[in-house]
């Protein structure tokens, strides 16, 4: 072996040798660049693909974003199967403006369930919601007074001092929207923050009239109180679809929400409903022409 060949052999080696330091050291440098986008990105919380089921129960002190979500689950487990599979995510709002304001969102979420009726018919009169399902029987507010109140009709109330829940809740719109068709005019409207506290506030004398939900009233009447009166019937609690839903896919989750099947019983009883009919858009309607909102 030739002392020329041995020095060019050496040469070679030397120069490989130092190409692959120079590309191993190239190799980690781009990793330690790219470690810190890594290590940044974190992932979605929500999958692809999946719908948002957006839920609030109005103005009721009895309720906390852990039991709606434990209410609601089986509704969006429900829903999830009809849609073959898609996941649901339940999303429990217990305030209604922050629910109103992610319903009126840039990005709407697909489905929303609420209790404040004359909220969700804005979002179908002005944000193109599309009614899915509502609860049958009809809501109604009722005027509450104690026992021995020498009130005896809602013409009784002019004059006199009325408590009522929280202002943005459907309770009050209509009780409203019934003052004004009755021409009545109270000394004073006060707000309570829950339903319930409005049933204190009169049984411990800081009001002359309550106005309250069914639920509300119907145990008044039990402990022994009275209701006044009540207003005029209209379209109940409800399920929206967003109006980026297909028309077909809103009819598939009505046949599906209004089977009788064991099911969707289940799924009935787990929210509190008796029983679904389909919901018109014609029905919120009405309700706003009432509220004048």
């Amino acid at each position: 072996m030739t002392t020329s060949f041995l020095l060019a052999r050496r040469h070679f080696l030397s120069v490989t040798t130092a190409s692959l330091g120079l590309a191993a050291t190239a190799g980690l440098q781009n990793a330690w660049a790219q470690a810190p986008a890594a290590a940044k990105k974190t992932p979605s919380p929500v999958a692809a693909g999946s719908w948002r089921l957006v839920i609030n129960e109005a103005v009721t002190g009895e309720t906390n974003s852990f039991l709606l979500l434990t209410r609601y689950r089986p509704l969006g487990d429900f829903l999830s199967h009809q849609l073959k599979g898609k996941a649901i995510n339940v999303e429990p709002i217990v305030d209604i403006k922050r629910f109103m304001v992610l319903a009126q969102g840039a990005v709407k979420p697909e489905l929303v369930f609420g209790k404040s009726v004359n909220q969700l018919a804005k979002l179908v009169r002005d944000h193109g919601y599309q009614p899915v399902v509502r609860r049958a029987d009809p809501y109604k507010a009722a005027f509450i007074v104690v026992k021995d109140s020498p009130l005896k009709t809602l013409a009784d109330a002019n004059g006199k001092k009325i408590v009522m829940p929280d202002a943005s809740a459907a309770t009050s719109a209509v009780a409203l929207a019934e003052l004004r068709q009755q021409k009545v005019t109270p000394s004073a409207v006060t707000h309570a923050k829950f339903q319930e506290e409005v049933a204190q506030f009169i049984k411990s004398g800081f009001g002359q009239i309550g106005v309250v939900n069914p639920t509300i009233a119907k145990k008044w009447i039990e402990d022994g109180g009275r209701v006044l009166a009540e207003t005029q019937p209209m379209v109940n609690w409800s399920l929206l679809a967003a109006p980026s839903v297909p028309a077909a896919v809103v009819r598939q989750l009505q046949d599906a929400l209004l089977d009788d099947s064991a099911e969707a019983a289940a799924v009935l009883a787990a929210v509190g409903v008796k029983s679904w009919v389909k919901a018109e858009p014609a029905e919120y309607m009405t309700l706003l022409a009432y509220t004048k909102e």
